[in-house]
């Protein structure tokens, strides 16, 4: 068995900062809008599949969906250009690409308005392609998609490979049955600090699995290793102010997946590794703005 298969929404995502809450029937200005984050690519099977391949991951291979518009024709471009395999992106004829609204208030709180890519009903949503990459896969990485699509990664997945699970809060997604079969199938979970009473509510609802791995992220704060062996808690590398952190959690994702496929009995170096991945993504976030001011 060979290679990595990440399963998820693929999206052109757009940044955009306002003055304060918008509010029904009131103008809301907008204070910021990067063109480096005006259509960029997105969605967590991307920002994963970056940092495995930065990590020097031979080609691993989103699985996800997009149009034959000139946004998937760019989302694919960036899949190949970050040393990702493109073969596992199901093009829909006549499909417009999925789009993501990132809009941030001045607390840097973040709304996400997705704009998903309607598919066919009467054709299998998952392509003899994507089949074959899931089922050939060492590593299967099971993020936010349609939830069809992940039922059939399940039962597509090697039982020999290692299976890890970037949660994400959505029920359309995950209802509970499909919720409670992940949580019990994961090898290592990823979530955010807010996300930890779903994972953990999933987990008492699941089967246990000997090694499972958790991982909580807690932005600024760091994150939080959970083995066998105990706890493992680390800083973030440096302080930083960003103002878009998309994607930090996936990167983190992504880097720590990668060590683990190279050093797989060593969760601390792993979690290390993650770590640094994200930062490197938002001192990028941080050059960009730099580079690009905000247009208001």
């Amino acid at each position: 068995m060979s290679g990595v298969a990440i399963l998820g929404y693929a999206s052109m995502d757009h940044v955009l900062a306002l003055e304060g809450p918008p509010a029904l029937g009131r103008t809301t200005h907008v204070t910021r809008r990067d063109a480096a984050a005006w259509g960029r690519p997105g969605g967590a099977p991307y920002f994963v599949a970056r940092a495995m391949a930065a990590a020097g991951v031979p080609h691993p291979a989103p699985v996800s969906w997009i149009g034959d518009d000139a946004d998937g024709t760019a989302y694919r471009a960036a899949v190949a250009r970050c040393g990702a395999d493109d073969r596992g992106l199901a093009v829909i004829a006549g499909g417009r690409t999925p789009l993501t609204m990132m809009v941030y208030d001045p607390t840097g709180e973040c709304m996400c308005l997705y704009d998903a890519l309607e598919h066919d009903a009467r054709a299998p949503i998952v392509t003899p392609a994507q089949a074959d990459l899931i089922a050939t896969a060492r590593c299967v990485c099971l993020t936010v998609a349609p939830a069809q699509a992940t039922r059939a990664a399940l039962a597509l997945c090697a039982d020999t490979a290692r299976v890890a699970w970037v949660a994400k809060h959505d029920v359309r997604a995950l209802p509970d049955d499909l919720l409670r079969a992940v949580a019990g199938r994961a090898d290592i979970i990823f979530f955010s600090e807010t996300e930890g009473p779903l994972v953990r509510d999933a987990l008492a609802a699941a089967a246990p699995r000997a090694g499972r791995m958790l991982v909580e992220t807690h932005g600024p704060r760091g994150a939080v290793l959970e083995t066998a062996d105990g706890r493992t808690a680390r800083p973030p590398v440096a302080a930083l102010r960003v103002d878009d952190p998309c994607g930090a959690g996936d990167t983190l994702a992504g880097g720590m997946l990668a060590h683990l496929l190279a050093h797989p009995h060593d969760p601390p170096g792993a979690l290390d590794a993650g770590i640094g991945a994200a930062f490197a993504l938002l001192r990028s976030r941080q050059k960009e703005s730099r580079d690009e001011p905000f247009n208001g």
